[in-house]
């Protein structure tokens, strides 16, 4: 007698039927191609809105059915960067906040959690944001016109799995680096080639790579509310987490340890920092030069420690069996030509300095200016917004 497939309950029959949906569902949200970037230029918290509305929604198409049988999804954000200086400016910390209220009061199938790294390390996914400045026909970069960049990462698999792009244009735009990266003796966009993702050699999973970004996070906001003491400690335990952006980690340490008194500590994390530097074969030194001169920017609060960071930087290169190139840097404003002299006094004076610290060094370092010619920030406002662009930067190369 002919065989007849069993008949299914009514339960069954809308259990398999509800599972066919879903994969269909799930399907279609996969092949479902990505908008495009929005193009118009829209005031920052527009573009902010509109940008994270479409990167949850491209979550929600992947995620097919499963978004309404799941419970809420857990989100952290990351801080928001610069993405020529890799600062964090007064700009990114409101883009920021802007994601984080839109996020709370729009999406309900999404859960902030804290920006700490204990919070961090239990979510599912990172959210992470970069401005990045568009260039003017002269070279410079746009204070008020950027490109906002929104990538939604799975800490399960490393997967990029929503990015919205959308173009700003916004007087309000404000570049000033956040204390932590003003005060900073040098530049954190040299240095370490992408640290975060290695460790030890092996490449570290998408979770492991956000706790230390939660960590810096972490110390970052307890520095900028005065809790030196609290950021040093948090700044200390970032220094050991695999993968971590040892530069920074160890700036934080520094700065931390000088703010809290700590000189000892203050200088012992210094020398880390040059020894690092010189490993790395390269550190941007942020020395300020008063304009056209050879001698340091007159006001003691920014330049008196310049001497103190010279002789340990003189003291460690000499040990390191290569030789220095010195080269300076200016911001963008005026002719290329005029900028390449303007930079080539002070790296000079560097020279000497060094050599007189260490006569180890003498007829081992090349002194040089490069102008405007690698800005970080690029806008030539000459003022705190782009003082990373008015560096001098160390290059460890074989001696000839």
């Amino acid at each position: 007698m002919p065989l007849h497939p069993p008949r299914l309950s009514a339960g069954l029959r809308h259990l398999v039927g509800l599972g066919t949906l879903f994969a269909l569902l799930t399907l279609a949200g996969c092949a479902t191609p990505p908008p495009p970037a929005i193009t118009a230029d829209l005031p920052l918290a527009q573009a902010v809105g509109m940008a994270t509305d479409q990167t949850v929604r491209l979550l929600d198409e992947q995620r097919g059915l499963a978004r309404y049988l799941s419970r809420s999804t857990r989100v952290y954000v990351a801080p928001v960067v610069d993405a020529g200086s890799r600062q964090q400016t007064v700009s990114t910390v409101r883009v920021r906040e802007l994601i984080a209220v839109h996020l709370k009061s729009q999406h309900r199938g999404i859960e902030l959690v804290p920006f700490t790294a204990a919070a961090a390390a239990r979510s599912e996914l990172r959210l992470d944001t970069t401005l990045t400045a568009a260039l003017l026909p002269d070279g410079r970069r746009a204070t008020d016109r950027v490109r906002l960049d929104m990538r939604l990462v799975s800490l399960h698999d490393g997967r990029t799995l929503a990015r919205s792009e959308a173009s700003v244009v916004d007087a309000g735009m404000d570049g000033t680096p956040v204390n932590f990266f003003r005060e900073s003796p040098f530049s954190l966009a040299s240095g370490e080639a992408d640290a975060s993702s290695m460790a030890g050699g092996t490449a570290l999973s998408e979770r492991d790579r956000t706790l230390p970004i939660a960590r810096l996070d972490e110390a970052g906001a307890a520095y900028a509310a005065g809790s030196y003491d609290r950021a040093l400690d948090l700044y200390r335990s970032a220094a050991t987490l695999p993968g971590v952006d040892t530069m920074q980690a160890l700036v934080g340490t520094y700065l931390s340890a000088i703010r809290s008194g700590r000189d000892q500590e203050a200088q012992e994390a210094f020398a880390r920092i040059v020894a690092l530097g010189l490993k790395t074969r390269v550190m941007g030194v942020k020395l300020l030069f008063a304009p056209g001169k050879t001698e340091f920017w007159p006001d003691p609060a920014i330049s008196k420690f310049y001497p103190e960071w010279l002789r340990e930087i003189a003291r460690q290169a000499g040990d390191v069996p290569s030789c220095l190139q010195v080269v300076g840097h200016s911001s963008h404003s005026g002719a290329e030509d005029y900028n390449v002299l303007l930079s080539a006094p002070g790296p000079g004076a560097v020279r000497q300095q060094l050599e007189t610290a260490n006569p180890a060094l003498v007829q081992r370092i090349e002194a040089s200016g490069v102008g405007w010619r690698d800005n970080l920030v690029g806008t030539g406002s000459d003022d705190l917004k782009d003082a990373v662009d008015r560096r001098v930067e160390f290059k460890v190369v074989d001696c000839r």
